[in-house]
This record gives structure tokens, C-alpha cells and sequence, in this order.
């Protein structure tokens, strides 16, 4: 049902369609705020998916556009009444454009993520994460609580992996990733990091492939993640994939099509180039001593 899943996905999905609908009928936002007696701010945010709008909201938008009664009962059922997620939780410490990540992420069914430079956010042990917070901190200025909190968000967030419906995450690391220690990250601490990159690459939802750095590699890019969603049927105006680029300072997810096409493309040519699953996992458990 389209109502459950992730509000952010929600939320975004209803904004997508509220702007598709207003363009059908040949009306701009001024128009629209001035006829409902609205701000044109107020439109916009419910638009860009920055707001969650009430079902009277919907409702007087729906009729406004002239939208078909079975239209109308699909987007009602988009409107979030369950209020905060445990992301909201994190709001005081976490951006904006993280906050963004974790709710889409909740809602996704697949991730694809390359990573050049750090183990992906996904995968990290809480001592692993807990020292890349210890760095932000010093450019950041933050106290030690907030390091401490988005350690806990993170790992809230890595309960996607397993349960009765688990994301399915197919990750692509560049060898040097598994060696690099940053901050106080000693070889210890990064023994037992990659021993939990094997346990996770023998999960059934989860794939771990090492491009290495003695192999021909097909580009020269930044750390992305690629979002997959449950198709949503009549609802076709939201692309099912998003990108995200997991690097500092954090950007915003896009569902930009022709990004989020290229790059699709580009991780189809990474996860070629890199060993098999198998020859990855037992690389990795070679460097964790194992």
C-alpha cells in the first residue's frame, strides 16, 4: 500500500504530484496561492517536499485541479498522520540533507554505493564511525554528546539490514578504503572493521565487491549511493531511483533523472571491473588476518 513505508518517501512522492497536477492545468504557484488565499512560499514548500501538508491542504488542492476522485483517495493516503520518524530524533544534530538521506533510505528497497575513499555509512562498526565523528568534530566545532548521537543514528540506521524485510545493499570499495586509517583508526580497530565487512557480505541482501587498485579502473569518481523504491502504480511522476554523493560537507539527495541515469550506468562499470564476490570476501579476510 502506498500509505506505508518511509513519510519522507511519502512526502516527497505527494510533492512530485501536487507539482505535476498544478502543471497540468496550466496554473503557476502565484496563481494557485492567490486563488486559495495561500503564500506562495507555502506552495513552493509543499512542492519541493520541504513541508508535510495537512489532508485539508490536499484536499483543497485536489479539488482546485479538477483531480479524479480515485487520484485524489491515492495522494490522501500519501499525507503523513503517524507524525515524527526516529530520524526527527536527530534533527539537532544531524543536517538537513542527512535527515533527508535517512528517511528516503528507510523507504528504499536497494542501495547501490561506490566508495573511494571510507567504508560506506552502511556498513561502518560504531568504533569505526565513532572515530570519523572525532574528526568533524575539530573542523565542526561540536561537543562530544553530538559525535556520540549521530554515532547512535547511524547505528539505528544499519537495522535496515536485517528484519523480516531487509535493504538490499550492493557495494563496490576500492581496495585503499580497506587499508586508510583515519584519525585514530589503528589496525586493531580496523581488523575488526573489516571482519564485519565479511560477516555482512554473507548476508543474502548484501553484496561486497573490492576494486583493486592493480586493476584497470573505468573512472575516476566520488563516493555515490543509488536509492531504490517500491514502484508505486498510477503515481509515475517521481523517479524510482535517487543519488546521494556520501561526502563532506553533505549534499541534499537528487532524483534528478539524467544524474541518476549516468550514474547508474558508471556503478554497472565499477561493479564489472571489480573481483567476484567470493574473491572480494576472501581478500578482505585476508587484510583482517583471517
Amino acid at each position: 500500500m502506498i500509505a506505508e513505508g518511509s513519510p519522507t518517501l511519502r512526502r516527497r512522492k505527494l510533492a512530485a504530484e501536487l507539482r505535476r497536477l498544478r502543471e497540468d492545468v496550466g496554473l503557476n504557484g502565484v496563481q494557485v496561492a492567490k486563488a486559495l488565499r495561500w503564500s506562495t512560499s507555502k506552495i513552493s514548500r509543499m512542492e519541493n517536499g520541504q513541508v508535510a501538508p495537512t489532508a485539508k491542504d490536499v484536499e483543497k488542492l485536489l479539488k482546485h485541479y479538477g483531480a479524479p476522485s480515485d487520484l485524489g483517495g491515492l495522494l490522501l493516503s500519501l499525507v503523513d498522520t503517524e507524525g515524527r520518524a526516529w530520524w526527527d530524533s536527530y534533527a539537532d544534530v544531524l543536517s538537513e540533507p542527512v535527515i533527508e538521506l535517512f528517511g528516503m533510505e528507510a523507504g528504499a528497497v536497494q542501495v547501490k554505493t561506490w566508495h573511494a575513499t571510507l567504508i560506506p555509512g552502511l556498513l561502518q562498526t560504531r568504533a569505526y564511525a565513532a572515530q570519523l565523528g572525532y574528526l568533524y568534530q575539530s573542523m565542526e566545532m561540536i561537543p562530544p554528546k553530538w559525535v556520540d548521537r549521530r554515532v547512535e543514528a547511524r547505528m539505528r540506521r544499519q537495522r535496515r539490514l536485517t528484519g523480516d524485510d531487509p535493504l538490499r545493499v550492493a557495494a563496490v570499495l576500492e581496495d585503499s578504503v580497506l587499508e586508510r586509517q583515519f584519525g585514530r583508526i589503528d589496525e586493531t580497530l580496523m581488523a575488526d572493521q573489516l571482519r564485519h565487512l565479511v560477516k555482512l557480505s554473507e548476508l543474502p541482501n548484501v553484496t561486497i565487491r573490492v576494486l583493486k587498485l592493480d586493476q584497470p579502473h573505468p573512472l575516476d569518481i566520488n563516493n555515490f549511493m543509488i536509492m531504490s523504491f517500491p514502484s508505486v502504480p498510477v503515481l509515475g511522476s517521481l523517479s524510482q531511483d535517487v543519488i546521494y554523493f556520501e561526502n563532506y560537507p553533505p549534499t541534499a539527495p537528487s532524483d534528478d533523472e539524467q544524474t541518476v541515469y549516468q550514474y547508474s550506468l558508471v556503478f554497472d562499470r565499477l561493479l564489472d571491473a571489480a573481483l567476484d564476490d567470493e574473491a572480494s570476501r576472501e581478500f578482505i579476510a585476508s587484510l583482517a588476518g583471517m
